[in-house]
């Protein structure tokens, strides 16, 4: 039987390695302690038997506003539930803690229709672009834009939030990691 809880500090390491390995990022140690630290009741795990076999991370975004930075399930574990069970989970730590919306950013395919299924709408596009270079001229219409760094991040506007957009969008601007940026709204927030 599978258990959902708060992640342990000593549990961390485990935490490290499935975020690094199902979520496409290299994180270190003391990154994932300080996102730990931050907000501790965000970090979600699932366990099998004392075993780490899936997480959901969660920080701070904005004032009522969590993102969902990480959620994964081990490849023996997927398609039982877990992934809803630790998005659920998440979703009322974060509501217990005052936030009253989760975002997220989807690596696309399957990940678009989990969060779909788990009622989570794409409300816009994430393109990135050096800040020194060109912004090319599209029909998108590019809702919000930031920059953080080197980095231009535009938001441009989700159509129908099907896979079909999102390719004229990448294609469009040029940038073939653009991704659907996911939000939902929290009951009881």
């Amino acid at each position: 039987m599978v258990e959902i809880r708060t992640v342990e500090r000593s549990d961390l390491p485990a935490v490290r390695r499935l975020h690094n390995r199902y979520v496409d990022r290299d994180e270190s140690l003391e990154t994932v302690r300080e996102w730990h630290d931050e907000h501790s009741d965000l970090l979600v795990g699932a366990y099998d038997d004392g075993e780490l076999v899936g997480h959901a991370l969660g920080r701070p975004h904005a004032a009522n506003e969590v993102e969902l930075a990480g959620l994964s399930v081990v490849e023996s574990h997927r398609r039982q539930g877990i992934g809803s069970a630790l998005l659920d989970a998440f979703e009322e730590r974060a509501a217990g803690a005052g936030f009253e919306r989760v975002t997220l950013g989807s690596a696309g395919g399957y990940v678009d229709d989990f969060y779909g299924e788990n009622g989570y709408e794409p409300e816009s596009v994430l393109v990135r672009f050096d800040v020194d270079g060109p912004q090319p001229e599209t029909g998108f219409e590019v809702m919000d834009e930031r920059v953080e760094g080197d980095t231009r991040k535009l938001y441009v506007d989700p159509g129908d939030g099907d896979a079909a957009h999102l390719d004229a969008v990448r294609e469009s601007f040029g940038d073939p990691e653009a991704i659907y940026i996911f939000a939902t709204d929290l009951d009881g927030a």
